[in-house]
């Protein structure tokens, strides 16, 4: 039981060390963009966030979306950020670069499935 919860604390650090550096790269870059553009790149958000070929604007907020319901509903959660890593790896497979944010994100999410599938079995052992 001691393991389960130290694996859990890795997961909510790591979590969250991978979400600040997220914040600090797209959100400088996203931050970046308006400072140039004005208030008028505001506009450019909405089409960015279907169009993920080379603009990692949709990936950012799906994955700030995934991290914030992983503190409510942790598989929900955990597989949004696992299906958006996923489905940029996929999209952008012609630039291996990305495979830089992809697979922290995606062991973001895959470690929280893991926790909530070792609390589910827990609760399950209990009743």
């Amino acid at each position: 039981m001691k393991t389960k919860r130290g694996f859990l604390l890795f997961t909510i650090i790591y979590g969250i060390i991978v979400t600040v550096l997220m914040i600090i790269v797209f959100g400088g870059y996203i931050i970046g963009d308006i400072i140039k553009g004005g208030i008028g790149a505001l506009k450019e958000i909405p089409p960015a966030l279907v169009h993920w070929y080379n603009d990692p604007t949709g990936f950012f907020f799906t994955y700030l979306l995934g991290y914030a319901i992983v503190w409510w509903k942790k598989w929900a959660g955990a597989l949004i950020i696992m299906a958006g890593s996923l489905l940029w790896t996929i999209i952008n497979i012609d630039n291996t670069g990305n495979l830089l944010f992809t697979l922290p994100t995606f062991a973001v999410g895959f470690f929280y499935l893991i926790s909530w599938l070792d609390k589910r079995k827990e609760t399950k052992n209990i009743a």
